[in-house]
């Protein structure tokens, strides 16, 4: 029997020894989020303040109420008509002499029923009312807080450098982005304001307590050692769980963003049921961090309630032996039960709001260490523009390495001059791709400079380095909108005429306008009406073209192309390269072999990132070496290959044999693949 499947990036938490983090130094940087909600966040407070003090209020008032009616309860009806015109003080001591002669007279001041009534009514119902105010309230403040966040890591993704997304994976950033930076949002509202304005009620209300009797108010505390006990129990295994569900959470958005866009791989070898172990261990691992998690807290919040059930019986019975000896007047009591268990729920809050506190250090941890990570490639403070070039490159020395034991390009130099056409060939992980990178300055080198027009490209803001440069990538990105839109993103303020305009230089435009063809025109949307990714790729040399930049870089531009498209595309780079108004720069990238010879002026061969030859196809081709090897690889005749056997009696070649090349056609004509 297998063993079960771990989510693939993500580490265990079995057996991890839980790691100390803390959420504090973020703090300060969270509460700069509520700078721009001044006015919502203000309101917040003043409704919270209200909302969490009138039930104390109301505590107070009934057990005045109580003093009033108490000693009329045996009463007739005809007599308690007088009942109104009662009294009674909101602090319940025998003696409050000390209270007038420091100035807290009015605090003493005897208050009709009526007037009780009232304050105890209004504050029933205003509590519940500006509950439901400072629910809408903090929604709206939630939701823009929340808003806000998102777009801010949304705009740092887009400032990071390449190797930030190659080096990670996609499913486990998608969730930091739509999940973890919830996180602060919550850290805001219901970790910082709401405490803060616990604390201040629960100062108010302690002093209240302790003017009335600071004896009853030990006896209210004398429990709460024990809860601070429990609590810090609880919070420990609190903050390793909600670890838990934070990284198997990134597993399970890694599953599920593999399984949907690997779907065809995985149907196709039958994967589906490794596929199902895989997410359903995911799940199983999510499920039981999570069911951990609600375990402690369910934990926490059921002790909580024991200690506030014991400390209220405590106080009832303390109070009913002793208040004659506390000073204490029988509603002074009836108060303290009242008021004790809405003083350990404001308490308890605050434990909660802890708890809290260490769920979501992870996810607040998570998220500011993401929008503290620098880009790798940055612009030098005095960048300047790069102004008009004209497509001469040069490599100087260029070294460059993905890590110590991986180097990919070692002391490469190599010079394109204006309006050449250059083609880049060699094995798979020659450092082609690589060259793209740094000329586009995804990447910078470890050595050495890359130049344009004299000019070092670091030297140069990106923005203007990338408006002369653009790229055809192998896989080209397409938004989920029309053709329009799509070629459009290539220069957002381009007109539609722009649009046709360089869908006509890539010779797409006469396929989107045939209505046989694509019904809706440019108004086709790109992967849904749009299947051929030879009709893809076109559009996004379409995309490029509309830049008219003086480097086109193209990086496998035939793959996906028909033999017409593949024809096509060659008119096109050697129009726009050649064009006599502005001659432009074109380096290619392509293991057809035929296509590089029929497009490219020069072809650059690399191996283990070194230049080991260079020239014409016909001069590489007229001498040994890698490309001629390579060439021969690439067009050997079929009828070679037949084996042994077959139905024409041919066989294979002997082993070691030469491998006959097919001739070449003229130039500029498209050769057979």
């Amino acid at each position: 029997m297998s063993s079960p499947l771990p989510p693939v990036g993500i580490p265990s938490v079995k057996g991890d020894k839980p790691q100390k983090m803390s959420a504090r130094p973020f703090i300060g940087r969270a509460l700069k989020l509520l700078v721009a909600h001044k006015a919502l966040t203000a309101i917040t407070v003043l409704l919270s303040l209200l909302v969490t003090l009138f039930p104390f209020v109301v505590s107070v008032a009934f057990a005045a109420i109580f003093q009033i009616l108490g000693p009329a309860a045996g009463t007739k009806a005809s007599e308690t008509a007088s009942l109104w015109n009662l009294s009674a003080p909101l602090f319940g001591r025998s003696d409050t002499s000390w209270l007038a002669s420091h100035g807290f007279g009015w605090v003493v001041s005897p208050l009709t029923l009526r007037t009780i009534l009232i304050v105890w009514a209004s504050a029933l119902v205003l509590s519940q009312v500006l509950a439901f105010l400072r629910a809408w309230v903090v929604a709206h403040l939630e939701s823009r807080l929340l808003i806000g966040i998102q777009r801010k890591i949304y705009d740092h993704l887009q400032s990071l450098s390449l190797d930030f997304f190659t080096s990670g994976q996609t499913g486990a950033l998608m969730s930091r982005v739509l999940n973890e930076a919830g996180g602060v949002q919550r850290l805001l509202t219901q970790v910082l304001i709401y405490p803060v304005i616990d604390v201040v009620v629960l100062l108010i209300v302690l002093a209240y307590l302790l003017a009335l009797s600071w004896q009853m108010t030990l006896i209210s505390f004398a429990l709460a050692p024990f809860v601070l006990l429990m609590f810090r129990y609880t919070s420990r295994r609190m903050q390793q769980s909600a670890k838990g569900v934070g990284l198997t959470g990134r597993a399970l958005g890694v599953e599920l963003e593999e399984t949907i866009s690997g779907i065809s791989d995985i149907q196709i070898f039958n994967a589906q049921k490794r596929r199902s172990r895989r997410f359903a261990e995911a799940t199983r691992e999510a499920a039981k961090h999570s069911v951990g998690m609600m375990s402690w807290m369910g934990f926490s919040n059921s002790g909580a309630q024991i200690f506030i059930a014991l400390s209220t019986a405590l106080v009832l019975v303390m109070g009913i032996i002793y208040y004659p000896s506390f000073g204490l007047t029988l509603a002074a009591v009836i108060a303290f039960v009242q008021v004790t268990p809405q003083m350990f729920g404001v308490m308890q809050r605050l434990i909660a709001t802890y708890t809290l506190y260490q769920s979501l250090v992870p996810p607040v941890v998570a998220t500011f260490d993401l929008l503290d990570t620098k880009p790798s490639v940055v612009e030098k403070p005095n960048a300047v523009d790069l102004g008009e070039i004209h497509g001469h490159v040069n490599f100087e020395g260029v070294s460059f390495a993905y890590s110590p034991t991986q180097k990919i390009l070692n002391d490469i130099s190599f010079e394109i001059d204006e309006g050449e056409t250059v083609a880049l060939v060699g094995p798979i992980g020659c450092g082609k791709t690589t060259i793209f990178n740094l000329i586009l300055r995804f990447l910078d080198p470890q050595a050495g400079r890359i130049t344009l027009e004299g000019q070092d490209i670091s030297d140069v803001t990106l923005a203007s380095l990338r408006e002369q440069v653009s790229k055809v990538s192998q896989f080209p990105f397409f938004l989920k909108d029309n053709i329009r839109e799509n070629v459009r993103l290539g220069r957002a303020d381009a007109t539609d005429a722009e649009i046709e305009e360089a869908c006509k230089q890539a010779h797409i435009h006469d396929l989107i306008v045939d209505p046989k063809r694509l019904p809706k025109g440019y108004d086709t949307v790109v992967d849904v009406q749009v299947p051929s990714g030879g009709q893809k790729r076109l559009i996004a040399l379409a995309r490029c073209l509309l830049r008219k930049p003086e480097v086109l870089l193209l990086d496998e531009p035939t793959e996906g192309l028909d033999a017409d498209q593949r024809n096509r595309l060659i008119q096109v780079i050697r129009e726009y390269a050649q064009l006599p108004e502005n001659r432009r720069t074109c380096i290619v990238i392509s293991h057809d072999l035929n296509f590089v010879a029929a497009v490219s002026d020069r072809i650059i061969v690399l191996n283990t990132g070194r230049v080991v030859d260079q020239g014409t196809h016909e001069e590489l081709l007229a001498r040994e070496g890698l490309y001629r090897t390579l060439y021969e690889l690439k067009n050997v005749d079929p009828a070679l290959l037949k084996t042994r056997g077959d139905d024409k009696g041919a066989s294979g070649p002997p082993p070691g044999a030469k491998m006959k090349a097919m001739p070449m056609p003229p130039p500029g004509i498209g050769m057979p693949m």
